[in-house]
């Protein structure tokens, strides 16, 4: 990581530029092609200057007062996963989320009059051992973990991690943290784990529905667009289309990964991830929790057994397969091997900026026309916000997780979503209309976030695997997740 001085220096360089150059509307931002840039110095400021930060309709800004930690240091631990990470870029490169990062940490370095060290980015399970350590050391080693979800619950519920409502300068009322979440992370005044703005990943690692629009045109089906604009896409309107998508490219006369289908699940077909962000997607949840804290398995309705075997028959139809040729089903859609596909937002981001085809982005189908609104889920492997319970200033990682959730809001996220995904990767205007539908339906509560690995989502793969046979491995599972979340509860309540 750079020194404080040359973060202060290329951030006040950045802050020039700005001042010399008008910068275009989110709608506009990131003409610019970032990838051009060369190592002549000249060039990288001239690239900053176009892209770094689109400007925002609205700047929203945070409550937290002047504050002046004289030169404290902040050491941040979190997953950083594909090749990105939520909480710091080593230098200003020209690739506008990278120098939204660089220049949010720098900002807040001057701002709270401290120094960013090198922070724990490594895998979730590294960094999860390192602050189990660090706090049964007694060893104040960190001020903020960004780490995995599901790590996370299962590490907050062994005792490693404040209860957040004890951080000073935290407002949960504020727009950078998600209302689903704040709804239901908290359970009797306890809050172990957040999301914000912060957490780049949370927006990422959202799921979506891609297709491949050559083949959707050449095959004359209809406007998916306005299936979704009028409430017609839904899981029955997605097997319709695909069913019959069926063409034995290679000629060989067996269903196999050189033939074409109408959609596919990739390699792992309906695991637990995918099959949780499909069951909230079509309006499901995994459970209820009651005013005295007892739990109603909302999986055993004959309303989620009904969408779930609509899942399977999607999943095992003529027009569907598995893909084997690689873990993410997008890829089976830039290959041409299926024309629908689940695929997270960041998916896009990292794998299909180089795709010449076209293909266009669809929120996840609902269960029917009935349900009133589109929903999808966060991936549990994104990052969220916790406090360890031996930190040496409260005030300090208080009023950090504030202003650069706020400072997020504004500039990193607008990076990210304007300029990232619906400028650089977004193939159509209808794509960029159908990510923010799919962004503003994100939704999360306490059976899913507090989930570790251990809740529903582990479970799921059993549960779609055979037909006709979802109530009774439900109900063989059903003991084994009440003493579970059982136990997740009592977490919660207990003094």
């Amino acid at each position: 990581m750079k020194t404080t001085a040359l973060r202060k220096i290329s951030f006040l360089l950045t802050l020039l530029m700005l001042a010399n150059t008008a910068l275009t509307s989110c709608s506009d931002a990131g003409t610019g092609d970032a990838d051009s840039v060369s190592g002549d110095v000249s060039s990288e400021v001239e690239v900053i200057s176009e892209e770094t930060e689109p400007e925002t309709e609205e700047v929203l800004t945070d409550n937290v007062p002047e504050l002046d930690f004289g030169g404290e240091t902040v050491t941040i631990a979190g997953q950083k996963s594909d090749g990105c990470s939520d909480i710091s870029s080593e230098e200003i490169t020209g690739e506008v989320l990278n120098d939204a990062i660089f220049n949010r940490n720098a900002a807040m370095e001057e701002r709270f009059n401290v120094s960013f060290t090198e922070p724990l980015a490594t895998d979730y399970g590294t960094v999860s051992a390192a602050v189990k350590a660090t706090v049964q050391a007694g060893d104040a080693a960190y001020d903020i973990i960004l780490n995995q979800l599901a790590q996370t619950s299962s590490d907050a519920l062994n005792g490693n991690y404040m209860n957040l409502n004890e951080i000073p300068y935290l407002d949960f009322t504020q727009r950078w943290y998600p209302a689903s979440v704040i709804e239901s992370a908290s359970l009797n005044n306890k809050l172990y784990l957040m999301v914000s703005d912060l957490c780049i990943s949370y927006v990422g690692q959202t799921w979506s529905m891609c297709f491949n629009k050559d083949i959707s045109t050449d095959m004359g089906i209809e406007n998916l667009y306005d299936l979704v604009r009028e409430g017609e896409w839904t899981i029955d309107k997605l097997k319709e289309i695909t069913s019959e998508i069926y063409i034995d490219i290679n000629g060989d006369g067996v269903r196999d990964e050189g033939d074409r289908y109408g959609f596919t699940m990739g390699s792992n077909g309906i695991d637990g991830c995918k099959g949780a962000a499909l069951l909230y997607g079509a309006g499901q949840r995994f459970m209820k929790i009651n005013e005295d804290y007892t739990i109603d398995h909302l999986l055993g309705t004959e309303e989620a057994q009904k969408v779930a075997e609509k899942f399977y028959e999607l999943n095992n139809q003529a027009g569907s397969t598995v893909f084997t040729g690689h873990s993410y089903p997008l890829y089976a859609m830039m290959q041409q091997v299926a024309v629908f596909a689940p695929a997270q937002l960041h998916h896009y981001y990292g794998h299909a900026r180089d795709f010449e085809g076209t293909f266009g982005v669809l929120p996840l189908p609902k269960n029917d026309t009935a349900q009133e609104s589109y929903a999808t889920l966060c991936d549990a492997g994104c990052n969220c916000i916790s406090v360890p319970v031996v930190i040496k200033n409260p005030e300090l990682t208080g009023a950090l997780i504030e202003a650069m959730s706020a400072y997020s809001t504004n500039n990193v996220v607008p990076a990210f979503v304007d300029v990232s995904l619906q400028t650089k990767v977004a193939r159509d205007e209808e794509s960029v209309e159908m990510m923010q539908i799919v962004l503003d339906s994100r939704v999360m509560d306490f059976a899913y976030l507090y989930c570790g690995w251990n809740g529903w989502t582990w479970q799921l793969a059993d549960l779609f695997k055979d037909p006709g046979a979802y109530a009774s491995k439900f109900t063989s599972k059903q003991k084994v997740m009440d003493k579970t979340y059982e136990r997740m509860i009592k977490n919660f309540i207990e003094e």
